[in-house]
């Protein structure tokens, strides 16, 4: 079960993760694949605009020329100054090129082969604004049969854009595998309770398999020895009878154990009111140990519950007051301090034993002669959590027990 459980967790992590990663991947390359589109977008309409300047000035050699800048003439600290024409991404490289295909001018600043050049003079295509190796391009004829092409590098091309791609996948990556560190100490804690619960369910199933067979076997061993002596005296019927109610006991806690949560209807219940019903209801067992009881509770105490598992909770306590007092002893029972307190004398509680009395089907060694199956108080508790009671519990062995209950 347990290796199972650690299959699912690390199975959920992995999936987290994993759809972290995705979603991340997705929009990261969404970003970047607008931001490639938006750039190359607007460097085509900024170089359209630039080169129809140039374009516009005139169809001659002398007007062209002086449409270019006479970067010459600037010194290195004014050439600093307007950076912005000497950028390798932004500047605008050019060439003129006579008829007889000899170089006029030039101001070419990109790592461009001789054929990249070639090409653009034998292909008329360049006419138009083209995009040509992460280049745009355009080429005009001068009236005197010249060509001057002009060209710009994209600010940012397709290896930028694979390259921040990369990157952001590599980040991506790092990025969900934290997640799935964190999310991986998150998922523990969150299956901390399923984990309880199962262990629970398994110490349950095992104790309850365990109280259900001790009075299965007397009656199985009854019916063998009726059936054996073909006839019957009233005592076996009689502890047949005992044995039964046991089991109906027994199922009718455990069926009030898994459907509490069901019950949450909740009233306003006078408290002095419901320990008077449950005392007259214990009233036989009372006379019959003669306890002396002593109550001190307010008329105006009231408590928000369903009134059946309020009912539950303080009839447990209660009982267990009666059942494990001796004869003609008493049980005090008092509001003080916001809390209801319930104390009996004689077998008390070891100090060991005091946090497992909430266990189900936990009895000590004091209360192992006593009837029951040690289920009552793991329902109180439980009631208790829905209802955030607290109740805490002090002993003296072989002297008293307090339950003290704050509402």
């Amino acid at each position: 079960m347990n290796a199972n459980i650690n299959k699912t967790k690390k199975h959920l992590s992995i999936v987290f993760a994993t759809i972290v990663f995705v979603v991340v991947l997705i929009l990261g390359i969404t970003f970047f694949s607008v931001k490639y589109f938006k750039e190359i977008t607007f460097e085509e309409k900024d170089f359209t605009i630039r080169t129809s300047v140039i374009q516009n000035s005139g169809n001659n050699y002398n007007a062209l020329l002086n449409q270019l800048p006479k970067f010459d003439k600037f010194s290195p600290w004014e050439r600093k100054a307007i950076k912005w024409n000497f950028e390798e991404k932004d500047f605008l490289n050019f060439i003129l090129v006579d008829k007889s295909n000899v170089v006029k001018i030039a101001d070419i600043r990109e790592n461009v082969t001789e054929d990249f050049i070639i090409n653009i003079l034998q292909n008329n295509s360049f006419l138009k604004l083209t995009q040509h190796k992460w280049y745009f391009v355009k080429k005009i004829i001068l009236e005197d049969e010249s060509q001057f092409i002009i060209f710009k590098k994209l600010r940012y091309d397709l290896i930028d854009y694979i390259e921040d791609v990369s990157y952001f996948i590599l980040i991506s990556f790092l990025f969900s595998f934290l997640i799935y560190l964190i999310w991986t100490s998150f998922v523990d804690k969150i299956f901390i309770p399923v984990e309880n619960n199962i262990k629970d369910m398994s110490d349950f199933i095992h104790n309850a398999g365990h109280e259900l067979k001790t009075p299965l076997s007397v009656i199985d061993s009854n019916i063998q020895l009726i059936k054996d002596m073909k006839t019957y005296d009233e005592s076996m019927i009689d502890e047949l009878k005992d044995e039964v109610i046991k089991l109906n006991s027994l199922i009718d806690s455990l069926i009030k154990l898994s459907d509490i949560d069901l019950f949450k209807e909740t009233q306003e219940i006078n408290l002095d009111d419901l320990v008077w019903e449950i005392l007259n209801d214990f009233k036989s067992k009372i006379d019959e140990k003669k306890i002396t009881i002593t109550k001190q509770i307010k008329q105006d105490i009231t408590l928000t519950a369903n009134k059946s598992y309020a009912y539950i909770f303080i009839s447990n306590i209660i009982w267990n007051a009666i059942k494990y007092n001796k004869i003609m002893w008493k049980i005090d029972i008092k509001y003080k301090n916001n809390s209801l307190i319930i104390k009996d004398t004689w077998i008390g509680i070891k100090k060991d034993d005091i946090n497992k009395i909430w266990d189900r089907f936990y009895k000590s060694d004091n209360s192992r002669n006593t009837p029951g199956f040690g289920i009552w108080l793991s329902l109180v508790k439980k009631i208790g959590d829905i209802y955030n009671w607290k109740t805490s519990v002090d002993s003296e062995e072989n002297i008293w027990t307090k339950f003290s209950i704050k509402f």
